[in-house]
């Protein structure tokens, strides 16, 4: 992870060519889930506060998301 938006920490970006974090990342399962498989206990800057990936995964729109394959972060 880098930085950390529960303590206000995290990276960003309002800049035209890239916006972080990206204002609809929340509400994208093809953005959660791969990142929910790599770190369980991320967490994303929304606009009600932060929120876990976990959290989001829950009630976004899964239609169309298919599993990647296998494998172990180093």
């Amino acid at each position: 992870q880098v930085g950390d938006p529960e303590a206000d920490a995290d990276v960003r970006s309002d800049m035209v060519e890239l916006m972080l974090p990206h204002p609809r990342a929340a509400e994208r399962a093809f953005v959660l889930q791969p990142w929910l498989d790599v770190d369980p206990r991320a967490v994303l800057r929304c606009n009600d506060g932060p929120r876990s990936v976990e959290q989001l995964m829950a009630v976004v729109d899964r239609a169309g998301i298919r599993s990647g394959p296998d494998w172990s972060p180093l």
